[in-house]
């Protein structure tokens, strides 16, 4: 997509994440021309285990993608008092997610996600142009000047799918907050040894004032991948090493049951993210859009980061295709169904994070109100992230 190719024809994507990749496959089997640039000369495996919901699954599953011996189909999920140890309910999940929802409930390591959407890329034959950021961006009319790399080049539409500190929503003027959410989340994987046997078939969620522990199997069940997330702020806003992190988060968890503690003590490999958000929005210039976390970063209390990104692509494809290929129509209609969506997810993922954090003594009220609810009626709760019809994405009524 040099300068002189198709810019009737072609879309060009900053970023090779999870966000890009699926708008990349969503697109070219729309079938538009498209091509990737990554900033990053070689793509590293980031982050660690994520949560995926039957509106992700069924759309991968559209899309052929192979994600069978990486992902795991929890058995349920478990939610749980972390200072008494007490299970609350237990939320009925592999079965009854296929059942209710046509589509699977799984986990799986990050990683083994971009592994598989940069095989079906592969398969698609979708260039991705490496060591190439987005230097330049200028939204003409019928088309979209960009430098990559040092390259010159042009385009039907920009899409700018680089990340919370995306370079391409500052490249075309949009300058939202970025707010630090007051959380820091902790990563690790857990030997196996550190769950007890029932648990490592599961989601486990473990809620307290101030924090809670979710763990869950991934890589086939090999694994289990933990995140604790902590209302804190740490003093650096990047991603790193903590030094010798368990004194701390031993210290900061005080009266947890011995159960989370002993699997919070069972490794010493924590790494902490402090967690932003960005304020709402419009999205986009007439033909540049930013879609996952350059648009609608969100906390991961309800599993949807990557999901979100995944609905982008699909939504991005679906709205292109209803105009024709009129882009610039297309992005339009994108941006005004696809807000609402996101945003109802942020607000919703913000809200189960005060549910989890509950401080006390309101938690006793939260965990009698989850003891008198049947684990269906907790699942049907979310029959509008998982189920529900959306913007020409395939899901039930």
């Amino acid at each position: 997509m040099k300068a002189g190719g198709d810019a009737r024809e072609a879309i060009a994507i900053a970023g090779a994440g999870v966000a890009g990749l699926s708008a990349a496959i969503a697109l070219k089997l729309a079938g538009f021309q498209v091509a990737v640039f990554e900033r990053e000369d070689v793509l590293g495996e980031v982050g660690a285990g994520i949560q995926m919901g039957p509106n992700a699954t069924r759309i991968l599953e559209g899309w052929d993608l192979d994600l069978l011996g990486s992902s795991v189909e929890p058995e349920s999920i478990e939610l749980r008092n972390a200072v008494s140890g007490s299970l609350l309910k237990t939320i009925p999940l592999r079965r009854a997610a296929r059942a209710r929802y046509g589509a699977p409930y799984v986990t799986l390591m990050r990683a083994d996600l971009q592994k598989a959407l940069l095989t079906r890329v592969g398969e698609l034959e979708i260039p991705i142009r490496y060591g190439a950021p987005i230097s330049r961006a200028q939204d003409d009319g019928p088309r979209v000047a960009f430098e990559a790399g040092g390259t010159a080049g042009a385009a039907a539409a920009l899409i700018g799918a680089d990340g919370i500190k995306s370079s391409v929503r500052e490249l075309a003027g949009f300058h939202p907050r970025r707010y630090s959410t007051q959380s820091v989340a902790w990563r690790a994987m857990l030997p196996l040894a550190a769950i007890p046997a029932p648990l490592r078939s599961v989601i486990a969620v473990w809620m307290a004032p101030g924090a809670h522990l979710v763990h869950y199997p991934v890589a086939g069940g090999a694994s289990v991948n933990a995140v604790l997330v902590i209302h804190d702020i740490l003093p650096s806003d990047s991603a790193g090493h903590s030094g010798s992190a368990l004194p701390y988060l031993l210290g900061r968890l005080d009266g947890w049951a011995a159960l989370p503690r002993s699997a919070i003590a069972a490794t010493e490999a924590w790494l902490y993210w402090r967690m932003f958000g960005i304020e709402k929005w419009t999205g986009g210039d007439v033909c540049i859009q930013c879609i996952g976390d350059a648009w609608h970063a969100m906390l991961p209390h309800l599993g949807s980061g990557a999901v979100m990104a995944i609905e982008d692509g699909a939504a991005l494809a679906a709205s292109l295709s209803a105009t024709q290929g009129r882009i610039a129509e297309g992005l339009k209609l994108f941006r005004e169904k696809r807000g609402r969506r996101v945003w109802q997810v942020a607000r919703a993922s913000a809200q189960m994070g005060r549910v989890y954090h509950c401080p006390q003594p309101f938690d006793i009220v939260r965990d009698l109100a989850i003891r008198v609810s049947s684990g269906s009626n907790l699942l049907k709760w979310n029959d509008w992230l998982y189920g529900v019809q959306n913007e020409g994405l395939p899901g039930k009524s």
